[in-house]
């Protein structure tokens, strides 16, 4: 068994699965960032903004979406990088 120099800076968090990708990978580096922020009581829940920003998008490209989007959000992901 080999040893690895733990470096909580440079180690990424990953999915328990074994499956690695942008989206699920977070460093420690970036996680220790958030005891640097301020709670704002004032500011807008991020809800309400999700639902303000969505309401201004018409009905016909709800529809585009898959159905299995959130199921398989990061299959269609892959899909999509692929075409890049």
């Amino acid at each position: 068994m080999v040893k690895q120099n733990f470096q909580p800076e440079h180690t990424p968090i990953s999915p328990s699965d074994g499956s690695e990708n942008l989206s699920t990978t977070i460093m420690f580096s970036e996680i220790s960032k958030l005891s640097e922020l301020s709670f704002d009581p004032n500011a807008v829940p991020i809800w309400e903004l999700v639902a303000e920003i969505s309401a201004q998008v018409p009905d016909e490209e709800w529809q585009k979406l898959p159905t299995d989007l959130a199921r398989r959000f990061d299959y269609y992901q892959k899909q999509k990088q692929g075409k890049d």
